[in-house]
């Protein structure tokens, strides 16, 4: 007999290493609901830069717009014709010379015609121009110009990214009438 002590095998399964199938699957199903939660977020993140870059870019055409519309109104000699959605006007600019023009909205653009054929199109996106006419800074607003007039409200809307609005006002005082 030997006297040695020996380690008993239990009689149960013997000790496996790695993983069950179970275990595997429940990681992969944790996996792919973390990868649509991620990808959702990412999603919403894409989105959001890309209508906040197309909005800047909106918000760009309009002040643009607004720039060059202001400067030509400030330059004003004689308003010919003028409607709520229109200006023909007189511009005196630096040099001397008179120029006659014409703003007036075509389709989703604002386009201004000097006279010679040629439509320069100042901003595009636009859904709505709108003129208005003030004899003073505190008086109403008309939609039509005349001898007493001494201000010109320009307001111009443009679609912007996701059925966004923006909307922009200014008004002129034009210094040669």
């Amino acid at each position: 007999m030997m006297n040695s002590v020996c380690p008993q095998q239990s009689s149960s399964r013997p000790s496996e290493a790695g993983f069950s199938l179970i275990e595997l699957i429940a990681v992969l199903v944790l996996l792919g609901i973390l990868g649509a939660g991620a990808t959702l977020c990412l999603s919403n993140v894409i989105t959001g830069y890309t209508n906040s870059k197309l909005a800047a870019a909106t918000v760009s055409k309009g002040q643009l717009a607004m720039l060059r519309l202001s400067r030509e109104f400030r330059v004003i000699s004689q308003v010919t014709a003028a409607s709520a959605t229109s200006i023909t006007f007189v511009a005196m600019h630096g040099d001397g010379i008179s120029q006659t023009y014409t703003v007036s909205q075509s389709g989703q653009t604002i386009t201004m015609n000097d006279g010679a054929g040629n439509n320069d199109i100042l901003t595009d996106q636009v859904s709505s121009l709108a003129l208005a006419y003030l004899d003073s800074y505190n008086s109403a607003a008309q939609a039509t110009w005349s001898a007493t007039r001494r201000l010109i409200q320009l307001t111009i809307t443009m679609n912007g990214p996701d059925g966004m609005t923006f909307a922009f006002v200014t008004r002129v005082t034009p210094r040669n009438i």
